[in-house]
């Protein structure tokens, strides 16, 4: 592990400790993730933690995991993950969160926290149904409106 990686995983656990439920590196990027219930403190202290300090997120999609594995996944079934990044600090991050409820999907909207969450939202809301409550505009933006469903189920 490079020493850059090794400071962004001790600063890390020195802020979240037992809150992260895993933290792996692969491909020279640090992974963690975390629970529903945790999700928003946590990466508000990503954005604001000059020793963290995620000013930009570029990325977060939707993903479903029910035939992740071929088929053999046994966890929760979406997820929301998230890329950001810390120009401050030169490094990126990846966190995954798993919506609790397979039936109705629901992760808390990080637009108050990073506003280009905005539309990535709105499409994991659009394919995946994935809702994103604190979201103040999450409607569909690929099918039509009458649409019924979430095409990436």
């Amino acid at each position: 592990m490079s020493a850059k990686l090794e400071t962004l995983s001790q600063n890390l656990q020195k802020h979240f400790g037992d809150k992260l439920k895993t933290l792996t590196l692969a491909l020279g990027e640090v992974t963690i993730e975390v629970a529903a219930a945790d999700y928003i403190g946590i990466m508000k202290t990503l954005h604001d933690e000059a020793d963290l300090r995620f000013e930009e997120l570029f990325d977060l999609c939707g993903v479903d995991y029910s035939s992740y594995g071929d088929g053999g996944w046994q966890g929760k079934r979406y997820a929301a993950v998230t890329h950001l990044l810390s120009v401050a600090n030169n490094w990126r991050l990846r966190v995954r969160v798993f919506a609790d409820d397979d039936e109705f999907p629901a992760v808390e909207s990080v637009t108050g926290i990073w506003t280009s969450a905005n539309w990535f939202e709105r499409e994991a809301f659009d394919l995946f149904g994935i809702a994103f409550p604190g979201h103040n505009d999450l409607r569909r933006i690929l099918p039509d409106y009458g649409s019924i469903g979430h095409p990436s189920r």
